[in-house]
């Protein structure tokens, strides 16, 4: 490409397109939806995303860029991307994944770059399937031996991968933003809270149901808190069943699983306080959600945390539940942690994380 040719950036987000897209696929589709609204800014480059096709009515046309679609299914294709097959046609350009998959380039002129949300995979790996655990094993092998940037969205992932042996000069910083959600549907919160015979009052927890999520250590310590104080308001969790979770039927503890973004919105907004405490985390998008929404937060120590939460243990059953008991009868701190958490993000949004990823192509 000469010094001003107009850069095309392929987006791949294949994520999108998976059973459980969890955090990944929220990151992807935020991250679009930035871009969307500040592309203009950047004449010289030319955004398209990059997909299989969809088996469901598409829903990625709403950002306005345009789809180019990949001759494969997705389980076909996500088996192919661990060989050195040409998948990515003949098109000249930057090919940016938003995982850990990287894209298979094979032509000149064809560059790449991927994003590297954790390694909890390194330090737990009890916590991924074995399949899971392998291919994160390797994919990392391949992201320390390339000469790609590598684009992670915190200071933390940031120093392991440069334990990992990743240059310095070959990493991205771009933090997430905080205000890819919608608009709140209380008409069909109101209507869910009361079939669920909750009140107004109620405690949140928001992430994919897996083992690193903690979801066991929460309701345990829910548990332990509300013996201390039986009035505590009821608990519910919100979140898609991934793997090797079993929910337990606990008194006052209620799994709503995957509930529609308006009335998650609406939760967020009505809750007495969210209760977020994974083992690890690369970034913890569920925190800055319920800032950006003003609501305090209970927490492990997880970069989007950033000293603006009640801080906890998540190996300590007692700490968790002493957060918890805190937030409920200590109004002062929750409105000090509202402040500090607006105060947070106040600046976390998707079009500053959008003009960062166009920097980076323009710099390639």
């Amino acid at each position: 490409m000469g010094r001003f040719a107009t850069k095309r950036v392929f987006l791949m987000a294949e994520q999108v397109r998976s059973k459980i897209p969890g955090g990944i696929g929220t990151h992807t589709t935020a991250l679009l939806r930035g871009l969307s609204t500040i592309r203009n800014e950047f004449p010289g480059i030319e955004l398209e995303i990059l997909v299989t096709r969809a088996t469901t009515p598409e829903t990625l046309d709403r950002f306005g860029i345009p789809i180019r679609y990949l001759p494969f299914r997705h389980s076909v294709y996500m088996r192919l991307s661990d060989f050195n097959f040409p998948l990515l046609g003949q098109q000249s350009g930057i090919y940016h994944s938003f995982s850990m998959f990287i894209p298979p380039v094979s032509k000149r002129g064809q560059q790449r770059v991927c994003t590297v949300h954790d390694l909890a995979f390194v330090n737990h790996p009890d916590f991924f399937t074995k399949r899971g655990a392998a291919w994160h094993t390797r994919k990392l092998k391949s992201i320390v031996g390339g000469n790609f940037p590598v684009v992670t969205v915190s200071e933390h992932t940031r120093d392991a991968l440069l334990s990992k042996g990743i240059h310095d000069e070959r990493i991205w910083v771009i933090e997430s933003g905080a205000d890819h959600l919608g608009h709140a549907d209380f008409k069909a919160c109101q209507e869910l809270l009361k079939s669920l015979g909750v009140g107004r009052r109620f405690i949140l927890s928001v992430s994919t149901q897996e083992p690193r999520k903690n979801l066991d250590g929460l309701i345990r310590a829910f548990e332990l808190s509300r013996k201390s104080n039986p009035i505590s308001p009821e608990l519910l969790v919100v979140g898609a069943r991934g793997w090797g979770t079993d929910t337990k039927q606990t008194p006052g503890v209620h799994y709503l699983g995957h509930v529609p973004e308006g009335i998650l919105v609406a939760l967020y907004q009505l809750a007495a306080f969210l209760v977020y405490v994974p083992f690890e985390e690369g970034f913890g998008l569920p925190v800055v959600e319920a800032m950006w929404h003003g609501l305090p937060v209970v927490a492990s120590a997880i970069p989007a945390a950033a000293h603006c939460v009640e801080l906890v243990n998540p190996n300590d059953t007692d700490s968790i539940a002493k957060g918890i008991s805190r937030l409920v009868k200590d109004q002062d701190r929750r409105e000090a942690l509202i402040a500090k958490g607006l105060d947070r993000v106040k600046n976390m949004t998707w079009a500053n994380s959008a003009r960062d990823h166009m920097k980076l192509w323009e710099q390639m």
